[in-house]
This record gives C-alpha cells, structure tokens and sequence, in this order.
C-alpha cells in the first residue's frame, strides 16, 4: 500500500529538508513552491496568492492521486497549517484507501527566525523570500495538529525519516 506524506510547520522548520530525503528514498516529493514561484513570481496581492495556491494544490493533488494509485509514496512539501486542510486531505487520501503519516515540525521561534535569515540570505530559485513580518503573520494562521490527529513530532533540529 502506498502512503501519503503530510508535513506540518512553519517557514524554516526543516519541512523541506525532510522531504529530499523521502524523496531520496523513492517517494515523490511534490512542492507548491516548486510550482509557484516559476509560474507566477516572488511577490502578489494575499488575494491572488491564496487563489492561485488553490489551483496549484488542486492540480497537485490530481498529480498525487495518480502517483498514489500507482502504488508509489508521496511526500507534499506542504505547510499543512489549518487542521481544515489535512482534514480534507486525509479524506482525500482515505478515499484512495492509502495510509496517511503526519509529521510535525515543531522548532522553536529564534530558531525559526534564524534560520530564514540564513535562508534569505543564500535564497535558492524557486524559494519564497521570508521575512520577521510574514512569520509573524504565518503565527497567526498556524493551527499546530491535535493529540487526535496521530502525528509525529519533529522537535528542534531533528529530522526523521520515516521507515516504508
């Protein structure tokens, strides 16, 4: 059976980190960073951010579904901030009849802080630019998982690499 990957955290968490190295193991990695950035730029309006985000995950998710099918793993290099999205994908992925493993990225702020100064300051392509302001704002909209949610957490610097 194949298994559905979801990664929870902010900005500079090690989400992404984690994911090359799933995908290193035979998972396909897929990032909405990867795809928006190239397609539409660095910077908009929220509005059209958050509209064209939805169209991405839509096309994504038709990706994954497929790949999943296939009896491959997937890993979405996704936030997964609000327990509404990984709800929707849970069910999405029930739907499949494939198992779904939630990691949380849990890294405290300095540390968040630091790292996207870092990250900012050697940005790759494709990369959204991060800065105090936009966490600060993410905080705001960050829903960590529930104890009923199953996930494992992933606490400071450490990265786990789930076992197939």
């Amino acid at each position: 059976m194949s298994t559905l990957i979801l990664l929870c955290g902010l900005p500079g968490s090690g989400k992404t980190t984690c994911a090359r190295r799933l995908e290193a193991q035979g998972a396909v990695r897929l990032a909405s960073d990867d795809w928006m950035v190239p397609l539409f730029g660095q910077h908009m309006e929220r509005a059209v951010f958050d509209a064209r985000l939805a169209v991405v995950r839509e096309l994504q998710w038709a990706v994954a579904a497929q790949i999943l099918r296939a009896g491959l793993d997937v890993v979405l290099d996704e936030g997964f901030w609000r327990r509404a999205e990984r709800d929707g994908v849970r069910a999405q992925a029930s739907a499949l009849g494939v198992e779904v493993r939630l990691l949380y990225f849990d890294v405290p702020l300095p540390e968040l802080r630091q790292r996207l100064q870092r990250r900012n300051a050697a940005l790759a392509p494709g990369t959204f630019e991060i800065d105090d302001a936009a966490l600060d704002l993410f905080l705001t909209r960050f829903e960590p998982p529930g104890a009923d949610e199953g996930a494992v957490t992933v606490a400071g610097t450490a990265v786990p690499v789930p076992e197939n």
